[in-house]
């Protein structure tokens, strides 16, 4: 069993120096053609291509005029993640169009599609039985949150069923419970640390036991009569009180959070 209350929040990622970097690849890769053309070519071709204004403009520009810490302090530290819908996507397009209009560039925003508003805000999930632990989690996109009420409900496994009709019998079993609809993950070792420090055997045993149990979970989710994408929206319908997810990418650290399939009142957490 365990306790969640969340809203939605703007969290906040340094990710400056990761731009920088990007950034910084461009230029490299600009002169290096700019190389691979020039030794195809006589000495003084060669020269006369070194010393082309724009090119060089365009050294100059990067190498002693760069303003990309600032405007990433600006849009990164200052707006945030731009996650669609959120207020921080309209404000970050307004930055932008703004910015533009100050360096003497016409600007102007486009409306693109219809999307249904939200922001983060906190999240703290308890582990309550049997002993207490704060877990770390967080909710998914578009997640309907708890209005500010803390939820403690008993969590439960999807079942494995024979087929729609016997899930439908048990649907009703969800009412006032967290329901988890993922995959236990046999290991949490990346692949890389399994071909470095594991036996050829074990690597393969490892790879034939996770497609395994991979198949019998599509399966299962597959004999309920949903999909993974309509699944919640069956849950939320009957009563649940949550639903966890979670999509691991086979990285250390590197888990996918999508969008909730739930709209109302039932919260779509990941763990």
């Amino acid at each position: 069993m365990f306790t969640f209350g969340g809203q939605f929040i703007l969290q906040k990622f340094k990710l400056i120096s990761m731009l920088c970097l990007k950034k910084s690849l461009i230029l490299p890769l600009l002169l290096s053609g700019t190389t691979m053309i020039a030794q195809q070519r006589g000495p003084r071709q060669r020269t006369e291509l070194l010393k082309d204004p724009i090119v060089e403009a365009i050294v100059a520009e990067g190498g002693q005029r760069s303003q990309l810490e600032q405007l990433g302090h600006e849009l990164l530290d200052g707006i945030g993640p731009r996650l669609v819908g959120t207020p921080e996507m309209k404000q970050a397009g307004d930055w932008a169009i703004a910015k533009y209009k100050s360096w003497g560039i016409a600007a102007h925003s486009e409306k693109w599609g219809v999307w249904r508003g939200w922001q983060r805000g906190p999240a703290h999930i308890d582990m309550v039985y049997p002993r207490l632990k704060s877990l770390e989690g967080t909710q998914l996109a578009w997640s309907p949150g708890t209005n500010g009420k803390t939820v403690s409900a008993e969590i439960i496994l999807l079942p494995e069923v024979t087929d729609s009709v016997t899930f439908a019998k048990w649907l009703p079993a969800v009412k006032g419970k967290f329901v988890m609809i993922s995959m236990l993950q046999p290991t949490g070792r990346p692949d890389n640390n399994w071909k470095e420090f594991g036996t050829a055997e074990s690597v393969a045993k490892m790879n034939k036991e996770r497609d395994a149990l991979t198949e019998a979970w599509t399966q299962r989710i597959r004999r309920t009569g949903y999909t993974a994408r309509t699944l919640a929206a069956a849950l939320e319908n009957a009563g649940a009180s949550g639903i966890v997810s979670s999509y691991w990418s086979k990285a250390v650290g590197a888990n996918k959070i999508f969008g909730a399939n739930t709209k109302r009142f039932l919260p779509s957490i990941f763990l």
